[in-house]
């Protein structure tokens, strides 16, 4: 009669067996292994996002704060025709970048620390090389869009990505340290914009934002050297030459600055940045009712400039007309609290 207990497997069977459950075993620890690097790759680039707090206005610092007298930046000549440079909405400019509201958009150029709203150059002077595939493309026009939605950590996040699969892709590095910039991370900027400027020397954009960002930091003599690099790359742009005049201007060469910028407020009735420079250089330079038409239309551009406003309420002062004084520094006032 059969025995009724559990069969006996056989060798083979049970060896069969065991190496079955082993592996099984190793493929959930793979699993797990894996779930938890990438738990601790996105907590670590939430982290990197929250050291990035957004970057409100700072229009109460004087510009020229830290003039170190005459500068020698040369002027360029007057005679320089307007700028014919070509379009395109991939690469962010400093000037645009940090003047969206006050200048109805620039290039970064070089903007400076006093503007406030991100938003996107639509110039494309650059060559590419040719890594740069259709996905990452794709991945460039959603890192836009996102800063144009104000999700200014998932624009950062974004364009690591682009740059871990692409390391040598100019226009990420260029945008990733232009929001740096503007989040008061100057290390991080300039670290992608040297990275930029090594890969592609001959890249206006880079070299203007690049030179923008050292200014600001009142590295004059390394922003000077890339500005004129830019000059001799497109003699004809209106914002390279407004880049070197408000260079000028920071480092207390106000004569140069003027020339500079009076041309560029020719050239480009629009230009926001050049209008609020100009005004403050015919400020310093004693010509008051030059300063006070240029702030006047600077103004107009960027609304939000509280700096601009409260120029124009000295100068307002010193022809005593004091209702107009008052109402431009009640306005700077609301706009500083803003």
């Amino acid at each position: 009669m059969p025995s009724k207990g559990p069969k006996k497997k056989s060798v083979a069977g049970t060896k069969a067996f065991e190496e079955t459950l082993s592996t099984t075993k190793k493929m959930v620890s793979t699993r797990k292994t894996t779930a938890k690097k990438q738990r601790e790759k996105l907590a670590a680039a939430e982290a990197q996002t929250e050291l990035l707090p957004a970057k409100g206005e700072d229009l109460n610092d004087d510009p020229g704060q830290q003039e170190l007298g005459e500068g020698t930046f040369p002027p360029l000549s007057d005679r320089v025709s307007q700028e014919d440079a070509t379009a395109s909405a991939d690469m962010l400019s400093l000037k645009k970048l940090r003047s969206s509201d006050q200048e109805g958009t620039i290039q970064i150029g070089v903007e400076d620390q006093y503007s406030q709203d991100l938003d996107i150059t639509d110039t494309d002077d650059a060559l590419f090389s040719a890594e740069n595939s259709l996905p990452q493309d794709e991945r460039l026009g959603r890192a836009r869009d996102l800063v144009q939605e104000g999700q200014i950590g998932n624009a950062i996040e974004l364009y690591r990505d682009i740059l871990a699969d692409s390391p040598r892709n100019v226009k990420a590095r260029n945008n990733l340290g232009v929001l740096y910039d503007e989040l008061d991370h100057p290390e991080l900027a300039l670290e992608q914009f040297e990275a930029a400027e090594g890969i592609d020397p001959q890249n206006v954009e880079v070299l203007i934002n690049y030179g923008s960002a050292l200014g600001v930091l009142a590295r004059y003599g390394e922003a000077e050297h890339l500005l004129l690099r830019a000059v001799a790359i497109d003699p004809n742009s209106v914002v390279v030459r407004a880049s070197v005049g408000i260079l000028s201007f920071r480092r207390g060469a106000y004569a140069a600055a003027e020339l500079e910028l009076r041309w560029v407020c020719e050239q480009d009735r629009e230009s926001a940045r050049a209008f609020y420079y100009h005004g403050e250089t015919l400020n310093r330079l004693g010509r008051f009712d030059e300063a006070l038409i240029a702030l006047e239309r600077a103004t107009v551009l960027q609304p939000k400039n509280s700096r601009a406003f409260y120029t124009l309420g000295h100068l307002y002062d010193r022809k005593h007309m004091t209702e107009e004084a008052a109402l431009m520094y009640r306005q700077a006032r609301e706009l500083q609290r803003k």
